[in-house]
């Protein structure tokens, strides 16, 4: 029988940083694939035509201030921040933990401090839009996407490989 892998525990990274006993949450990126609709003459109804990717955006909170990700704020470089995700989940069914790796690249679009009140657990969210993504499960590759590179992997196989060889 098979059971869910959980996630066990986590670490988030940010240049030589680790943020280890401060990051709470990591949202991996919405992996949409953007269409249009089409129908032409002699087709009975729409198809949805590939028309590439939506844009790629995290989303990590941490148990208060963090100074190392808001001196990043503002970047005029658009991949100006790196983030990496470290991730152990597990198989309650084998006991087996699996490695999951994500770096992102991109710019912190948006800081929330909340609300600071004595007394209380404070907090930050921050969104980062992402130009570069990649996602290794036990140092396989599931997903690498380059934007600006135009490189779309998705578990080892290129998908537009042979669109750059044709355009470059």
């Amino acid at each position: 029988m098979q059971l869910p892998r959980q996630l066990k525990d986590m670490n988030v990274f940010n240049a030589a940083n680790s943020f280890a006993g401060q990051a709470g949450k990591f949202t991996r990126p919405k992996l949409v694939i953007k269409t249009e609709d089409y129908r032409g003459a002699g087709m009975l109804g729409t198809v949805k035509l590939d028309m590439g990717l939506e844009g790629l955006e995290v989303e990590h909170e941490y148990g208060g201030d963090m100074p190392e990700l808001n001196r990043e704020f503002g970047s005029t470089d658009i991949d100006g921040s790196q983030l990496r995700f470290a991730g152990a989940y597990q198989n309650d069914a084998t006991g087996r933990y699996d490695d999951v790796q994500i770096v992102v690249r991109g710019r912190h679009t948006e800081i929330d401090s909340g609300t600071d009140e004595v007394g209380a657990k404070s907090g930050t969210k921050y969104k980062t839009a992402c130009t570069y993504y990649k996602q290794t499960r036990n140092g396989r590759v599931e997903f690498e996407i380059d934007m600006i590179a135009g490189t779309f992997i998705v578990d080892g196989v290129d998908r537009r490989a042979e669109l750059r060889r044709i355009i470059n």
